[in-house]
């Protein structure tokens, strides 16, 4: 079962990382941050605090000057 599992977050995270860098859905792959890092960040580690706060701004704010999404967005108001 441990092993299905890591290949389903390890495929979850890297249509993530993708949609992040093409700008699509960047408040759905925030909420994947901010949950995978509050788990990690449990240890202690400096850099995972940095990366859920980071998270956290994309969640709250979203990415709207660059990305795909506040371009859609506009268009939709309009």
């Amino acid at each position: 079962m441990v092993i299905p599992l890591t290949y389903l977050f390890t495929t979850l995270e890297t249509l993530g990382a993708i949609a992040l860098i093409l700008g699509l859905l960047t408040r759905l792959t925030a909420i994947w941050a901010v949950v995978e890092f509050a788990i990690t960040g449990t240890a202690g580690i400096t850099k995972d605090f940095a990366l859920l706060a980071c998270a956290l701004v994309l969640l709250m704010n979203g990415s709207t000057l660059l990305s795909l999404d506040g371009i859609l967005s506009k268009r939709i108001r309009k």
